[in-house]
């Protein structure tokens, strides 16, 4: 039976095959208001609104009892027609086909209530109950309008941020997305600190929060929580990851002193340093000493500080995310002591009428502090004043007033202290005055122009002042301990004295000595031995009678001209003459002078026996070289000898302490080398058996081998060339010259002061350019053993080729070479590296290596190699500017290329610096990878005749000597097949015709091909079809099914196809 609704004018109309309309009335359209109409035939209608969750069970009630007739339909939001979805027409309901959209309804027993177990979304509208009471009395009838909303709970929402990981003071925004989830939705977020603090940061109906300005604070976990009328659900966290600083960094010195001027520490102790920076990430830290790193960590410890670590400390922090850094700087005074102890000084003051006491202590941070102390000290007597700096200072001064100068000795103490000693240092000083009196005494200079009166007063602290005063104005101004008043010979007063005036400041009143002259009588000369040995020791007397002291003493002897020339001279009238020797024989006189005269003795003869003296050896030829006889090899040599000696001596000869000749002349004739050495001869004195000795070293010259080396290097920083020849052998150095282009004027030979080495020489070449290229020089030695000159020559040219420039990278990436070459020159090139940041390399010959970090290489940058050769004024270049490579992309001419085809892969490089090495690798099983080319410089490679064994994922790697990338994996997909098919028949029984098989028995037939893409299969029977699929059954074989079975296999996508037959037997039970 089919209900149906119809509207028509306004009215609805229910229409009913088994029911006449008259039965049913005319149901008009009313206000969704419930109304209440008297029974005499009106309806009544009822409006209920019923809210249900989605997938949830709901009830719509069609009145409280059940009706005899009940009729329940839908009407879809935004439309007009109501249809039928159930009906009971006494007969029980019936669930129309339209039912299914709004889901599965049961009518609950007993009414005409529907209940819809799990709530679609479709279900949304309007439900409408028509129920018909009382049909056979008096009809009732009741129109319920069920108005159903069907609500979504709200799904676990995500929360999506448009900067994890933000910079401090940026804007963000979160979005909580919610994919389901009837309106209105409240949003609520919530923010769970490091502290895992909770708190409410916002609440209302948008799905979206900005947060401005954000600031570290913000850091922490964010979820939100969103909620509906039917439920609500929590996101998951979500970390807000603030990064920011570093902040100033904030420093702490351990042990903490601290000045006006800074931290301080005392010297020897340990110093701890500790920078701490806010920052996210952590801040890295740098530590510099007066601007020069010297470490990378937060804490820098110093274990025994020193007064060379005074100065600036500066930690950088570094936030290597954000690339900020920030730095604060503390300075660091390091207290060390002066050296020793105080050192104390007095000195005279005021005329000698007062002490002046000094103490001073070099040295030390800060200036240690001094003060004096006495013992005894005056009562009342006071230290300087504040101007003189009585404390901190390295210097310090008292004045004692001469009213307090009363005691002959006195101590004095200056008592120093500083910071870094724990203890006072101190130094003493005495006063007193000279032990003695002043003593005075007269000279007379040795060429009798001048008279010395000598004053002296020493031995007292501070010391004396002496003065003069004499006869007609002749006197001297004071000077300390002594003082000579010099008088021109012959002007000194005769009887009349000289006063010396000695004043000391601890006296208040001067003393005095006194000198007055007198003439000395004519000496006599005395000897204790007029004819003594030589070598033996004698005396002399000059003996005189009157005269004033000082007297002086003038001793002479007479030479072979007849004048007397003095020998000594002094304030003694006796001398003596210790070893005395042979040419001390003649005659001898002595004078005796004072200020005011001077006397001669008569001379005296002294005769002195001796001998033999040391010999004298002459050599013949004579050649002396550095106190040294020489003589040519093979020549003939003379060696006489002779000695002075009283009587005559005799002589032998000695070579290397071997007796070899009696007689005063050795002659060798033929010398050879061996004779060079030692040659003694001994002299003898019979009478006196006395012997002496001379030796002589003689040399015998002999050439050097072959002939001369000749090398050239470079000088003057390369800007010059130096020549350099060298002969080793022989005896003496051969002399070596050299010639040949720009060799400057007065270098053709090489002097001693050029020689570097005994056996080579060298020149200077002029620089700017001006030798030629190609040129030769010829280096000349020559031999006093040789007749001719010998010879080397040499060229010096620039290298053929220009420099060359290549770089390398370790295999643990740990640095990065660059190589510079320039060779094939004469002399070797100069060369040496620049490059940016200060990275460079000193100058090294014909090669240079520069070795830099390779996180610290400045890629995109050049890199300078320059090489100097000194024949050229201008210096050359080569260079480097190296990019790594980046990420290969692989290119494939056919992903899915045939069996037996050629393919091309294509690695495409971006950038990197050349040579790019490529390198092709597949992965045969998941994590299992080879390489099957490698070090090729193309990125290009063909594989021919390819096989279904090589499908799989390939990559290829790009290199260079500094970095190694790979490209994504790209699978290569290898279509093949099929091949012939492989036919497996169960139960297994073959013979020599074929496979066989027992009648009504079942028959499996398998068949497999190997094929990409897979096979597909189609069975033959005696040429007929029977089949399509890899397994061919038959449950019950016969003996019709006897005969040929084909497996036919075809790859749809290359057309291909391949077949194999086998015959099947079938047996009876009998046949058996």
């Amino acid at each position: 039976m089919q209900v149906f609704l119809e509207r028509r004018d306004s009215l609805w109309i229910a229409q009913e095959k088994l029911l006449p309309y008259h039965s049913l009335g005319i149901l008009h359209k009313l206000n969704p208001t419930t109304l209440q109409i008297n029974h005499t035939g009106e309806v009544v209608y009822r409006d209920i609104s019923v809210y249900g969750v989605v997938d949830k069970a709901v009830v719509l009630e069609c009145g409280a009892a059940l009706p005899d007739l009940y009729i329940w339909s839908f009407t879809k939001p935004g439309t007009d027609a109501i249809k039928a979805v159930l009906y009971n027409l006494g007969k029980g309901p019936r669930i129309q086909t339209l039912a299914k959209t709004v889901g599965p309804l049961t009518i609950l027993p007993n009414t005409a209530s529907v209940s819809i177990e799990k709530l679609p979304l479709a279900a949304r509208g309007l439900f409408t109950c028509q129920a018909f009471y009382d049909i056979e009395d008096k009809p009732i009838v009741y129109y319920y309008y069920i108005h159903l909303t069907v609500q979504v709970p709200v799904s676990k929402p995500y929360l999506v941020m448009s900067e994890a990981s933000p910079v401090e003071g940026s804007t963000i925004w979160m979005n909580c997305s919610v994919e389901n989830g009837t309106e209105p939705i409240q949003y609520m977020w919530q923010h769970e600190t490091p502290n895992e603090n909770i708190s409410n940061i916002s609440q209302s109906n948008s799905s979206i929060v900005d947060v401005a300005s954000i600031s570290r604070n913000h850091t922490g976990w964010y979820h939100c929580e969103v909620s509906n009328a039917v439920n609500k659900e929590t996101s998951n966290r979500l970390l807000l990851n603030v990064t920011f600083g570093p902040d100033e960094p904030q420093l702490d010195v351990t042990p903490y002193h601290i000045t006006n001027n800074g931290y301080t520490a005392l010297e020897n102790e340990t110093v701890s340093m500790y920078c701490r920076a806010q920052s996210n990430p952590g801040s890295q830290y740098i530590w510099f000493y007066n601007n020069s790193q010297i470490y990378t960590r937060p804490l820098i410890t110093i274990n025994k500080v020193l007064r060379t670590h005074t100065g600036n400390y500066t930690c950088l922090a570094q936030n290597s995310h954000l690339h900020t850094h920030s730095s604060k700087t503390l300075s660091l005074t390091v207290y060390y002591p002066p050296d020793g102890s105080p050192l104390c000084s007095v000195e005279p003051a005021l005329n000698h009428t007062a002490l002046r006491l000094l103490c001073s202590w070099l040295g030390g941070f800060p200036s240690p502090s001094l003060y004096w102390t006495r013992n005894p000290m005056q009562a009342g007597q006071k230290q300087a004043d504040t101007g003189q700096q009585l404390r901190q200072s390295t210097s310090n001064v008292m004045m004692l007033s001469s009213e307090s100068l009363n005691l002959n000795s006195s101590l004095f103490t200056c008592v120093g202290s500083h910071p870094v000693l724990p203890q006072h240092t101190e130094c003493s000083t005495h006063t007193h005055i000279p032990p003695v009196e002043p003593m005075c005494f007269s000279n007379v200079t040795s060429d009798k122009q001048y008279l010395m009166l000598y004053c002296s007063w020493d031995g007292g602290v501070p010391k004396a002042l002496l003065w003069w005063e004499g006869p007609g104005n002749q006197s001297k101004d004071g000077q300390e301990n002594s003082n000579i008043l010099v008088l021109r010979y012959g002007t000194a007063h005769s009887g009349k004295p000289y006063t010396c005036y000695a004043k000391h400041p601890l006296l208040a009143v001067a003393k005095t000595c006194r000198i007055t002259l007198a003439s000395v009588s004519k000496p006599h000369l005395l000897m204790s031995d007029a004819s003594p040995k030589e070598g033996s020791t004698i005396w002399m007397h000059c003996n005189m009678e009157i005269g004033t002291r000082p007297i002086h003493y003038v001793w002479q002897y007479q030479l072979n001209n007849g004048n007397f020339m003095t020998f000594t001279q002094g304030s003694s009238s006796f001398i003596n003459i210790t070893d005395i020797l042979q040419n001390q024989t003649g005659w001898y006189r002595c004078a005796a002078g004072n200020a005011v005269n001077s006397e001669i003795s008569e001379q005296l003869w002294l005769n002195i026996t001796f001998g033999p003296d040391v010999p004298q050896i002459d050599v013949a030829p004579s050649n002396i070289v550095q106190r040294a006889y020489t003589a040519l090899e093979s020549e003939t040599v003379s060696l006489m000898c002779r000695a002075l000696s009283n009587p005559a001596s005799q002589y032998i000869w000695f070579h290397n302490d071997s007796e070899v000749y009696s007689g005063p002349q050795l002659t060798i004739t033929n010398i050879l080398r061996v004779h060079t050495g030692d040659y003694t001869c001994v002299g003898q004195n019979s009478y006196l058996n006395t012997r002496s000795r001379k030796t002589i070293t003689l040399t015998v010259y002999y050439p050097p081998d072959g002939s001369p080396f000749c090398s050239v290097k470079p000088a003057l920083n390369h800007t010059s060339v130096r020549l350099l020849c060298s002969w080793p052998g022989g005896f003496p150095s051969p002399s070596l010259r050299w010639t040949g282009d720009l060799i400057p004027s007065g270098q053709q030979q090489v002097t001693k002061e050029q020689q570097t080495d005994p056996m080579s020489s060298n020149i200077l070449l002029p620089s700017g350019g001006l030798t030629p290229n190609s040129s030769l020089f010829t280096c000349y030695g020559s031999h006093p053993a040789l007749k001719q000159q010998r010879e080397c020559s040499i060229h010096t040219y620039t290298p053929p080729a220009e420099p060359v420039c290549f770089a390398n990278v370790t295999d643990d990436k740990q640095f990065l070479i660059l190589s510079c070459f320039w060779g094939g020159g004469i002399p070797r090139a100069l060369l040496w590296w620049k490059g940016p940041g200060g990275q460079g390399k000193d100058g090294e010959e014909s090669s240079n290596v520069l070795i830099v970090r390779y996180s610290t290489f400045q890629f995109g940058k050049p890199y300078i190699c320059y090489a100097k050769y000194p024949l050229l004024v201008q210096t050359k270049t080569c260079g480097l500017t190296l990019v790594p490579v980046s990420k290969p992309s692989l290119l494939l001419r056919d992903t899915s290329p045939v069996e037996g085809s050629t393919v091309g892969m294509q690695c495409n490089v971006d950038n990197g610096t050349e040579p790019i090495q490529y390198d092709w690798q597949r992965e045969i099983q998941r994590g299992n990878i080879t390489t099957f080319a490698q070090g090729s410089n193309s990125s290009i490679i063909t594989m021919t005749n390819i096989n279904r064994s090589l499908s799989g994922r390939y990559r290829c790697v790009g290199s260079n000597f500094i970095n190694t990338e790979s490209s994504d994996w790209v699978f290569y997909d290898i279509i093949f097949g099929p091949d012939v098919p492989r036919i497996d028949v169960t139960p297994y029984s073959i013979t020599d015709r074929g496979y066989s098989a027992l009648e009504t028995e079942p028959v499996s037939l398998s068949c497999q091909a190997q094929s990409n893409p897979a096979s597909h299969y189609i069975w033959f029977y005696n040429n007929s079809q029977v089949f399509t699929g890899p397994q061919y059954t038959i449950a019950k074989t016969l003996r019709v099914h006897t005969g040929d079975y084909t497996c036919l296999a075809q790859n749809s996508h290359l057309n291909t196809r391949s077949r194999k037959t086998i015959s099947l037997i079938v047996y009876c039970e009998w046949d058996v």
